[in-house]
């Protein structure tokens, strides 16, 4: 009875103040970076994964996404909840209960008995991402991923008419910074398929290499072996590449103004 006392309490008051919770759950979230150094380390990685949370109605939807943002497993349906001594998140008919203090929310020792059979539950909210542990026990750490927007050009495989190189050019790109990747090219494109990647990259200790952002280029053959790759500075707005069969640049989403270059005025 108590915790379905606590329960009822916790939807009640959160009803009446908002959901503070659930305004921070809003995001893409990956561990791509751990995933990533643990491997380098010689280490075993944690499954790579990657969470989209949107507000649906009065309530929130948590979808695991590829890297390309494409769902690969039913979306979770649920609600968090703001409580009297502690806030609650319910995903997928299962409610846990969180400590909230000024540098985000701890999974709370106070929980509700009813077991939850589920790939993975969030245990850990804060402004710099999530944390997450599995069916088996182990844990993880996803960052928030910051939108990039990009344009991209790849030179076609056939020439133009008069001999000059012809050129694919798509604008608009959307990915993210935590590893987003983005396929131009194939089909009846033209040009060879291609894939870019980006990523905030904060190096661990003893590294003394600086924080920088990094856009990546991958054959969609080899996903995992960057044909190449550019960086620059962690505070950097964009970052752009120029390998001559192919260009690109991506901007951080509302950090810069958007590009000026289109089909129209780019010139290879």
């Amino acid at each position: 009875m108590f915790f379905t006392g606590l329960s009822a309490l916790t939807l009640a008051v959160g009803s009446q103040h908002g959901a503070m919770l659930d305004q921070q759950l809003l995001g893409v979230y990956t561990n791509e970076e751990q995933a990533y150094f643990e491997k380098d380390a010689g280490r075993t990685p944690p499954p790579w994964i990657s969470l989209k949370i949107e507000k649906q109605d009065d309530g929130l939807i948590v979808t695991r996404t590829d890297a390309f943002g494409k769902a690969v497993a039913t979306p979770l349906k649920g609600h968090a909840a703001v409580g009297v001594e502690r806030d609650s998140l319910t995903l997928g008919g299962c409610t846990r209960y969180f400590d909230r203090s000024d540098t985000g929310w701890t999974y709370s020792k106070l929980q509700n008995r009813k077991a939850c059979l589920q790939d993975y539950q969030i245990i850990g909210v804060n402004k710099d991402g999530l944390k997450l542990r599995f069916a088996d026990g182990t844990e993880t750490q996803l960052k928030r991923a910051r939108p990039v927007e990009c344009w991209a050009a790849a030179k076609k495989i056939e020439p133009k008419a008069d001999g000059s190189p012809d050129w694919l050019f798509v604008q608009k790109l959307s990915l993210h910074d935590q590893g987003g990747r983005v396929m131009i090219g194939g089909g009846e494109s033209g040009a060879e398929p291609l894939i870019l990647r980006m990523r905030a990259v904060y190096w661990p200790k003893p590294s003394t290499n600086r924080p920088s952002m990094v856009l990546y280029v991958h054959k969609p053959e080899k996903p995992d072996s960057a044909v190449s790759y550019s960086w620059a500075d962690i505070n950097a707005s964009r970052v752009g590449l120029n390998l001559r069969w192919m260009q690109a640049s991506c901007t951080i989403k509302g950090a810069e103004r958007a590009s000026d270059v289109t089909s129209q005025n780019f010139r290879g």
